[in-house]
């Protein structure tokens, strides 16, 4: 297998190194363009920065315009992210399918299922350009896994039981709590702030009518809401 830095006009490697953000934009944008049957992405975190959501436009009306189609799959938080939103208005409806679930794996782009893109590294900075066919099977695998489990974008994500109504992600931030993460890691692993994090923690503790941390980790462990409802998702 051959693994080299882009160059020129060399023939198209098995695998690409791509360094540099805008050498990565590029080679999205490029892929985008060229597309012309499916694009799958799946994407960490339930943010999505400004810039970022006007690449995905581009990229998208890009896709669509040659008669692609496109699926998402996010983490649960983008549902309430005023960006996505506004993402999701500038596109025409019938070309794009959302999913969402409580933990999705790194980035991953694949275009016509010939070609994959995934960080080389932390960051955006450095990309790997995947084209070797059963890679990129194997990558296309991997997401199809996570789209059967993932929840439809139209349809609501399921509380906990009926006598504590807990959405979705304040589930999840529950199993995370009673595994012992911290708040950073729990933000991290659910792709959004600690400032939001901690906002949803509140919340659990006002619901459950916990008076402090430690309280609150014994309601969560004696009540089962942590492990409640994990094949739905």
């Amino acid at each position: 297998m051959q693994l080299t830095s882009i160059a020129g006009h060399e023939p198209r490697p098995a695998i690409t190194v791509l360094e540099g953000q805008e050498r990565v934009i590029s080679a999205l944008r490029e892929a985008s363009r060229a597309a012309r049957d499916e694009v799958l992405t799946a994407q960490p975190g339930g943010n999505r920065l400004a810039h970022n959501m006007r690449q995905g436009v581009t990229n998208a009306q890009a896709v669509i315009a040659a008669g692609g189609r496109m699926r998402h799959l996010y983490q649960h938080p983008v549902r309430y992210n005023t960006r996505f939103t506004e993402y999701l208005d500038q596109l025409p409806p019938g070309h794009l399918e959302v999913r969402t679930m409580e933990q999705a794996i790194d980035r991953l782009i694949v275009f016509d299922r010939t070609v994959a893109y995934i960080p080389a590294a932390p960051g955006n900075d450095t990309a790997l350009e995947i084209r070797h066919p059963a890679l990129v099977r194997y990558l296309v695998h991997v997401y199809e896994v996570l789209w059967a489990q993932a929840t439809p974008y139209d349809e609501t994500l399921p509380t906990t039981t009926p006598g504590t109504p807990l959405t979705a992600v304040q589930q999840s931030i529950a199993r995370l709590l009673t595994e012992g993460h911290v708040d950073e890691v729990v933000a991290r692993k659910m792709g959004i702030s600690v400032r939001t994090c901690r906002s949803h923690i509140a919340k659990l503790m006002q619901t459950l009518g916990a008076t402090s941390r430690t309280h609150l980790g014994a309601l969560l462990v004696r009540s089962g809401i942590a492990g409640a409802g994990r094949g739905d998702t």
